[in-house]
Formats: C-alpha cells, sequence, structure tokens
C-alpha cells in the first residue's frame, strides 16, 4: 500500500504550462518518444484503423519500446503543430513522459522533488523571468502519495540528508561571493568523494574558499565539443542548434590548429560583447548553476561521483554563454523569447558532454 511522501516542489513548477502550437522548438520533434509498458499493451488492444495506427507506429529495440521517429517528428505530431493523439483520445492515450515533460518527477522514496527541465522554452523563460526579477529557487513542501514510481536503488537516509545540506551549502556560497567555476567547488567534490571512498568524515561546502577558477578555454571548450556535444544529426533533428553548432566549427575549427592562442582572444572577445548585450550575464550564470544543482546534484545519491556532477554544471554553463555569444555576435539585442531557445535547444543535447569530461 503506497504511504503519503513529502513532496517538494521548486517555485518555477506550478508557473509552467505548456504553450502548445506556440512552442518555437516543439518537444515532439527531434527526440525518440518512449512508451511505458502499460500504455503500451493498451495500444495493443486498440480496435479500429486508429489500433492500426498506433501500432505501425511503435518501434521496438531491445528493452526500449518508442513511436518510429520521422523527419517531421513524431508520427502523431500534426502539421497543425499539435499532438493527433491528445485531440483524438486525450491524454489518457499519450505516453507518459509526454503528459509529464518538461516536468522533472524524482521519488527518492524518503520524499518526492518536482522540477522542470529546461529543455523546454517556456521552461527555459521561466526561469529567465525569476534571474531577472531575482527570485530564488524554492521548494514548497505538501504531502500526497505519488503518482509516479521510485527512482532510486539506494536506501541511505543519513547519505541524502547530507546532500540535502550540501546542495543548500553550495548555493548559498554561490549567492555570496563565490564563482560557478571556482575551484573552491570543485576542491569539495573532490575531498567529499574520497570521503566516501575512505568512509571518513564528510565535508561541509562552506569549508571552501578560492580564488583560482577552473580553467575553460578554447582547448577544453574544442573537447566538450566534438568528443561529447556535436553530431552531425543534430542537421535534421534540431536544425537552430545544428546552426549555432556550424558557426562554432566556422570560428573556432581552423583558427584553434592554426593559432590558439588567437582563437582564446576571440573567444575572450565574444564574451565582452556578450556583455553588452546581456549585462547580468554573470548572475545568469551562477543562477545557472544553481538551478542545475537544484536539478541533477542529487543523481550523486546514485553513483557517488561528486567530482563528475560539479564538473559536469560548470562545464555546461560555459559551453552555453559560448553559444549564445555565437547566437548574439551581430545583434543589437537579445530578447529572454530568443533566450529561452537557445537554452531549450542547449538543453536537449547538453547531457552528452558528460562523455567529454574524463578528456579534460
Amino acid at each position: 500500500m503506497q504511504t503519503k511522501r513529502q513532496i517538494k516542489r521548486i517555485s518555477l513548477y506550478n508557473e509552467f504550462h505548456c504553450t502548445g502550437a506556440a512552442c518555437p522548438v516543439n518537444c515532439c520533434r527531434g527526440w525518440k518518444v518512449p512508451i511505458d509498458r502499460s500504455m503500451y499493451l493498451k495500444y495493443l488492444k486498440e480496435k479500429g484503423f486508429f489500433g492500426f495506427l498506433l501500432r505501425c507506429a511503435i518501434h521496438q529495440s531491445g528493452d526500449i519500446t518508442a513511436f518510429r521517429s520521422t523527419l517531421h517528428g513524431c508520427p502523431f505530431w500534426g502539421f497543425d503543430r499539435l499532438c493527433r493523439m491528445q485531440k483524438k483520445r486525450g491524454t489518457d492515450y499519450m505516453p507518459a513522459v509526454c503528459i509529464q515533460f518538461p516536468r522533472q518527477l524524482y521519488n527518492l522514496d524518503f520524499f518526492c522533488e518536482e522540477t522542470l527541465y529546461l529543455a523546454c522554452p517556456e521552461a527555459a523563460r521561466l526561469f529567465l523571468v525569476s534571474v531577472s526579477e531575482h527570485k530564488p529557487f524554492d521548494f514548497t513542501v505538501t504531502e500526497d502519495i505519488p503518482a509516479y514510481e521510485v527512482n532510486t536503488t539506494n536506501d541511505d537516509r543519513e547519505f541524502l540528508d547530507y546532500l540535502l545540506r550540501s546542495r543548500d551549502e553550495l548555493a548559498a556560497l554561490l549567492h555570496g561571493k563565490t564563482a560557478f567555476d571556482s575551484m573552491a567547488v570543485l576542491d569539495y567534490g573532490r575531498d567529499a568523494q574520497n570521503a566516501c571512498l575512505h568512509q571518513t568524515p564528510l565535508p561541509s561546502p562552506l569549508d571552501y574558499t578560492s580564488d583560482k577558477r577552473y580553467p575553460m578555454q578554447i582547448k577544453q571548450l574544442n573537447t566538450l565539443f566534438y568528443k561529447g556535444f556535436y553530431h552531425p544529426s543534430l542537421r535534421t533533428v534540431l536544425p537552430f542548434l545544428n546552426q549555432l553548432c556550424q558557426k562554432y566549427i566556422r570560428t573556432f575549427y581552423r583558427l584553434s590548429q592554426r593559432n590558439p592562442a588567437a582563437a582564446d582572444k576571440k573567444l575572450a572577445q565574444l564574451k565582452q560583447n556578450l556583455y553588452q548585450k546581456l549585462p547580468n550575464l554573470d548572475e545568469f550564470l551562477q543562477q545557472y548553476y544553481v538551478y542545475y544543482l537544484y536539478t541533477n546534484f542529487l543523481d550523486i545519491f546514485e553513483d557517488y561521483s561528486f567530482s563528475k556532477h560539479l564538473l559536469l554544471g560548470i562545464a555546461k554553463a560555459h559551453m552555453l554563454w559560448v553559444f549564445i555569444a555565437l547566437y548574439a555576435e551581430h545583434k543589437k539585442q537579445l530578447t529572454t523569447d530568443e533566450l529561452a531557445k537557445i537554452i531549450a535547444v542547449y538543453e536537449r543535447r547538453a547531457p552528452q558532454i558528460e562523455d567529454a569530461l574524463k578528456l579534460l
């Protein structure tokens, strides 16, 4: 029998409403849409022509069941940019991922956390509004029976409580004078990871300070870009992101091979130019990392990889500002909607950066 749990919901969550056909980068294109087991069985039993269409659209590969992707996107995404399945049968026939996205529902058994993925333009817009209005990312707490399953196999409540405290302490550091890419953050991650390995007392992030910042110049960015982020398939699945990638290649590929120092200088010029269009860039990057902590830091509960997760957030933030700078290079100004679109398409590919971290 399921029991009530604390459900912690981030401040942006209740403000989110899908913009539907008005969405500039629809989630119905560019991703494989997985089908949960219960919905798959429902599709198999559906009668008539609609049932035939459902079964024709399904593709199975190993343990993964999904809708077949087309160049257009999901086979049920209509030319009116709305879901034909939802219009015909309502949400009762939609896969769980379609109903939930961009909501991130994390059931840790002891409690649940509900946040928003920034891979959705509207979620990214809400994030940007919060940053511009200097609103903190607070959690409201209620009690209810979760409508989604437990996402973890770890039952170490003491370690989970430590992670929650550390996350709040890291956020407090970033709200102070500590930069998101400060070596203090990574020094803490290194020591916390070693403490886990050697079963020694775990440190507090508040005990760390450093004036040094993690070096992220063109050499490191190229590693992240070519060994993790970029893929030729972006040309069809995310054309807007591919345009940004092609501009990165045109700007830096040959220059960084021929003259790395000149490439670093170009990178610095891009950032200075971006400050003119986005004067609050530093605050934006700080809050982007804070939000990353609130959505990703508890992944450490599964793999104990403090260093990897803390560095991933730093790498993501740096590559994001580079894409924004490339987009803004010859523009007079940047609108919130433009920034939200860049963040959304970037976030859909950004997890692949993790593959390149070990090469830095």
